[in-house]
């Protein structure tokens, strides 16, 4: 069995990435990336035909959105 210099593995194992949190923190950035998507998309819909948009819409989408994919 090879030795280790415990130092360095030590600190190996407290910098490397853990999976779990990676793969949160990966649906949190697409999460947000939704959101912001949804408000463009509401936007130019509402552009297009030469509405005001309502934020209010944009808040019921993204809030939908929250409750499907949760932060915690």
């Amino acid at each position: 069995m090879p030795k280790y210099d415990s130092q360095y593995y030590t600190s190996y194992q407290r910098t490397r990435p853990n999976p779990f949190i990676m793969d949160r923190l990966t649906m949190l950035s697409q999460r947000e990336q939704l959101m912001e998507d949804i408000d463009c998309i509401v936007t130019e819909y509402f552009a297009e035909y030469d509405v005001t948009h309502d934020e209010e819409l944009v808040r019921i989408l993204c809030d939908a959105v929250c409750r499907n994919f949760p932060a915690n």
